[in-house]
């Protein structure tokens, strides 16, 4: 676990994502009250209550807790971060919350999308009573000190992917609503998972990121970023990179997943890095194929 100082107001604890330090983050931005954006994975949150610890906040203080969007990495670790933090609520995007209440449907789906190397790495997910339970969609939320978070949707890499808005910095909570940058790892890249992935939306969001001329992003995976344009054009690029090889890989007959992902994030198997570049690179060709071949039977 590692704590990194980000503005006077937000805080973001490296919560060893995928047992790996540089993955992922939880971000805590303090008020008046204390604001957590994005959980983890169940086995991360004992990372994230000890980085509390650490910042000297109580279990008490921590009365929101915001996702970005259903994923695992995102929302898996809400049920037991609820259940230690007990006067705090969870915010997500109505169309999915039912998945925390009940995530009998939602586990398997993550284990098909993820794989099954990577599935152990995700831990478990603690359903969440309904009424801890709010709609983030238009949500706004004055944390006192002019802290204020804003949502904005911003699909595509999934369909309910809610983006925040802190107007007090001036920057945007991202989650995976454009591209990852774990520069610890050397690996900067768009997700594109099965099932729902939307590339004209995923387009579209990323335009829309642009036109708002944040001055900093909060990324997810990973950290807090001021050069917004070289972010989202190495994400464009990437992004457009992967969609020719899926398209010549269609056009030829015989897309094979592993192989166009090894071409499209080669990467050395000696790195600790490994493991993430290879289970998402994997994840995203997967999911492009699944939307392009979709898109092209609609025809």
């Amino acid at each position: 676990m590692e704590i990194i100082p980000v503005d006077a107001h937000i805080t973001a604890i490296d919560h060893n994502l995928l047992g790996i330090p540089g993955i992922g983050v939880t971000y805590v931005v303090r008020g008046d009250t204390v604001a957590l954006i994005e959980t983890g994975t169940s086995l991360t949150v004992p990372h994230t209550l000890a980085g509390l610890e650490q910042l000297g906040i109580r279990p008490e203080e921590v009365e929101h807790i915001l996702c970005t969007h259903i994923h695992m990495d995102h929302a898996g670790g809400a049920g037991y971060l609820a259940a230690a933090l007990p006067r705090a609520h969870v915010y997500i995007n109505s169309s999915v919350s039912k998945h925390l209440v009940d995530p009998s449907k939602l586990l398997p789906s993550v284990r098909r999308a993820v794989g099954e190397e990577a599935w152990p790495l995700h831990g478990d997910i603690k359903p969440i009573p309904a009424e801890r339970l709010l709609p983030a969609e238009n949500l706004r939320l004055d944390l006192g000190r002019d802290v204020v978070l804003e949502a904005i949707a911003t699909p595509g890499h999934s369909p309910d992917h809610l983006s925040y808005r802190d107007h007090k910095s001036g920057g945007l909570f991202i989650g995976d609503a454009a591209g990852l940058a774990m520069d610890r790892w050397h690996l900067a890249l768009p997700v594109t998972p099965v099932p729902t992935y939307d590339l004209e939306a995923h387009r579209a969001t990323i335009a829309r990121i642009r036109s708002y001329h944040f001055p900093r992003i909060y990324i997810t995976h990973y950290g807090p970023h001021d050069d917004v344009d070289y972010e989202l054009n190495r994400a464009q690029e990437k992004l457009e990179e992967l969609v020719a090889l899926v398209d010549a890989a269609i056009a030829d007959g015989d897309p094979d997943v592993n192989a166009l992902a090894a071409r499209w994030l080669p990467y050395p198997d000696d790195s600790p890095g490994a493991l993430v570049a290879r289970c998402w690179s994997q994840m995203s060709v997967a999911g492009l194929i699944r939307y392009e071949t979709k898109r092209r039977q609609s025809l």
